[in-house]
């Protein structure tokens, strides 16, 4: 209003937007802060005078107006909104068409490391027998045993790094199904894109024979228990028998345990599963996962108990891994004092998670050693429950700390 009332007074090029000749404050011959002061002053004047006099019928049409005014700018403001968000998304789906555009799905890679290991895997199998021959042969030499050992672990370690690598083509092939092409796992059914994903990118076409392991009858109590070397870093194959008709069920409980392990690593206080080995047409499947030798708490307490801080250490880990499975509604169902790890006597690890069985069929493996730790309710015919890991985890607690077990009656 100011600049609009100093252009009336003065008609000058001070206030003209489309001169193109500058004006500095030097070439102004009058004092601009007085004439402000004035122009304000009259201003001020003249809306006093126009709104004392104005009668309750032209405050009313003044009010209706401004109101008007008002939602017209309103509605102006909303259109603003509405085409700015329809150019952002114009702009979006541009760069999409761009990246699409740049972008061919191509299964020729994948293919390619399937083939490599096919030759890996048929090498490997006939450096095994030449083992197996030399090691029942007459004509027995050590150097040669020594130098077959060392190309079968060369073999094993060349298997792994095209395991990893066609992981990581998998990885890309999801990603490219998920935003951009969803029907390229039925265009090409022989990659087997959607039996990994759906497997939570735990299963690996190889036979466990091909690792070498050696059997560990101290372990295989339950199940058949192998050990072996995986990149200087000693693995279990843990066996268990997985019936063809529950094989999709099966699949679904280790990726969705996978799954919550993944988002956490180490700190879901979980034991990492590894690989997934589906041993056609044998009706086992492996699990593989890390080797925690002695750190059970079965072991440690008959060896070298863990004293009060440990446990209370080591019980928290325990605690914390449960909550993880139970906020991805997942019960356990057979914790125990074997298939609780204490790392290095201070971090809780639980482990031993049966994928093959149901959580009514697993809670039936809470009982070893005449070491009960199944709850009441459980007793009772209900179904496992948050409340019964948490029964078990108590009893383990409570055995750690005295070392004595908790006497139940025959209702728990």
């Amino acid at each position: 209003i100011t600049t609009f009332c100093l252009c009336l007074f003065f008609p000058v090029k001070i206030f003209d937007t489309e001169s193109a000749i500058l004006m500095k404050s030097k070439d102004v011959t009058f004092n601009v802060d007085e004439l402000l002061k004035n122009a304000e002053h009259d201003i001020s004047q003249e809306i006093d005078m126009f709104v004392t006099d104005l009668d309750e019928k032209d405050k009313k049409i003044m009010l209706n107006i401004y109101n008007m005014v008002m939602q017209k700018s309103f509605q102006d403001q909303n259109l603003i909104n509405k085409v700015k968000q329809k150019y952002l998304e114009c702009c979006q789906f541009r760069n999409q068409i761009v990246t699409w555009l740049d972008v061919t799905p191509n299964i020729d890679d994948l293919l390619l490391i399937k083939k490599r290991m096919k030759n890996i895997k048929a090498q490997l199998r006939w450096k095994l027998v030449e083992k197996r021959n030399l090691k029942e042969s007459d004509n027995y030499s050590k150097s040669e045993m020594v130098k077959i050992k060392e190309e079968i672990s060369a073999l094993q370690h060349d298997m792994f790094r095209e395991i990893h690598s066609e992981q990581e083509e998998y990885e890309k092939l999801i990603h490219l199904t998920g935003k951009f092409f969803p029907e390229l796992p039925f265009l090409h059914p022989e990659a087997g894109i959607l039996k990994y994903k759906n497997s939570g990118r735990l299963i690996v076409d190889i036979e466990h024979n091909l690792l070498n392991a050696k059997p560990m009858k101290e372990l295989s109590i339950k199940h058949p228990v192998m050990c072996c070397t995986v990149k200087k870093q000693k693995v279990l194959l843990k066996g268990y028998v997985a019936n063809s008709n529950i094989e999709t069920e099966i699949l679904e409980r280790a990726k969705k345990y996978y799954d919550i392990w993944n988002e956490l690593k180490e700190e879901s206080c979980l034991m990492q599963p590894m690989f997934l080995f589906l041993c056609k047409p044998d009706p086992i499947m492996y699990l593989m996962v890390p080797y925690y030798a002695g750190a059970n708490l079965g072991t440690l307490q008959m060896t070298a108990p863990l004293i009060i801080q440990e446990t209370l250490k080591v019980m928290k880990g325990v605690a914390c891994g449960l909550c993880v499975l139970h906020k991805a509604d997942i019960i356990h169902g057979s914790l125990h004092k074997n298939n609780v790890f204490a790392l290095n006597r201070e971090q809780g690890i639980v482990g031993d998670f049966d994928f093959t069985k149901s959580e009514s069929e697993r809670f039936l493996s809470a009982y070893t050693d005449g070491f009960s730790l199944i709850s009441p309710e459980l007793r009772r015919g209900q179904p496992p429950s948050p409340a019964s890991d948490m029964f078990a985890f108590g009893c383990l607690l409570y055995w750690l700390l005295t070392g004595k077990q908790i006497k139940t009656n025959k209702d728990g």
